[in-house]
C-alpha cells in the first residue's frame, strides 16, 4: 500500500536562517557598542570604533554565507526557506549600511 502522508502544517524551518538572523542582531549590537564608544569618548576612540565596525561587517558577511549555503544545500523542489531569505536580505542591508557609513566617514 502506497499512502502519501499529509502534514497539517508544512513549516519550512531553517536553523541556518535563525543563526544568520542572530548573527545580524549581533552585528547590530557591535555597531551599537561602537556608537556608545564614539559618543562617550568624543571621537578619541577612532581605532576602536573602526575595529568594531569591521567586526560587524565581517559578521554580516559570515551571516550571509551561512544563509546562502543553506539555500544551496537544499533540494530544488524544497526551495530556500523563508527565514534564510529574510536573513539574506537583512545581512545585505547590514553590509550596504556599513559600507555607506564608512564612505560617508571618508568623504566628510
Amino acid at each position: 500500500m502506497n499512502r502519501k502522508r499529509t502534514k497539517l502544517f508544512k513549516i519550512n524551518f531553517s536553523t541556518a536562517g535563525v543563526v544568520s538572523i542572530l548573527i545580524f542582531i549581533g552585528s547590530l549590537l557591535v555597531v551599537a557598542a561602537a556608537l556608545v564608544i564614539a559618543f562617550r569618548t568624543y571621537g578619541h576612540g577612532d581605532m576602536t570604533i573602526a575595529a568594531l565596525g569591521f567586526l560587524a561587517f565581517f559578521l554580516d558577511i559570515f551571516g550571509l554565507i551561512v544563509a546562502v549555503r543553506d539555500g544551496k544545500s537544499r533540494a530544488r523542489e524544497e526551495g530556500v526557506p523563508l527565514l534564510s531569505k529574510i536573513a539574506i536580505g537583512l545581512n545585505i542591508v547590514g553590509i550596504v549600511g556599513l559600507i555607506a557609513v564608512y564612505v560617508i566617514g571618508i568623504v566628510v
